[in-house]
């Protein structure tokens, strides 16, 4: 008896990208960049991917980080300026 795989669990940079509503270049610059984005594998001589499991284990991981980290953006000061005069 053989194993039969019900879809495929290797996915592309562009499916990644997708996933993620991320651009490609994005997907490789996190993969390098990032130490808990899901690394790629080689899969045949010239095929990269990664295992969706892994990516989507990345993504719960990042949903235990919910929050607000940036800051409300300042207002410039020639907006402050004109609204006095105005």
């Amino acid at each position: 008896m053989g194993t039969i795989i019900m879809g495929s669990i290797y996915i592309s940079k562009k499916e990644v990208a997708r996933i993620l509503n991320i651009s490609p270049s994005s997907v490789t610059r996190w993969s390098k960049e990032k130490p808990d984005f899901p690394k790629p594998f080689l899969f045949g001589s010239n095929k990269v991917v990664w295992d969706l499991r892994e990516i989507e284990n990345y993504i719960n991981e990042q949903k235990k980080k919910r929050g607000f980290w940036g800051h409300k953006p300042q207002k410039k000061a020639w907006c402050q300026q004109k609204s006095i005069k105005d």
